[in-house]
């Protein structure tokens, strides 16, 4: 960030915490009001812009031999089990598998 911008974002966070308006912020200060706006709206779109999108991770780990055809499904705080029965078309289960998965992504 250069240094015009972090005088900026010192400006507009010290404006947001006055509680009063750009008019009444900046009547005593050598900036127009507009100008306070203009900057905060371009910090703003920074910001957002700058954040990274959160990765969720899924992993697929099959049972111990406790329970035979046991699917376990865990994402950061959720575990799902499933019991496959025997004979189950694999295409079925892989469909139910990849649902499960990518809604636990979003």
């Amino acid at each position: 960030m250069s240094d015009t911008e972090e005088t900026w974002k010192q400006r507009v966070a010290s404006w947001r915490a006055s509680g009063q308006t750009a008019e009444e912020f900046s009547a005593k200060q050598p900036w127009a009001a507009s100008t306070l706006r203009w900057w905060a709206s371009r910090l703003r779109r920074e910001r957002k812009s700058a954040v990274t999108p959160m990765v969720r991770v899924a992993q697929l780990v099959r049972a111990p031999a406790v329970e035979r055809g046991a699917v376990v499904i865990e994402a950061l705080d959720t575990r799902v089990r499933i019991t496959v029965q025997a004979g189950a078309p694999a295409e079925t289960v892989a469909a139910v598998l990849g649902i499960l998965v990518s809604r636990e992504a979003r």
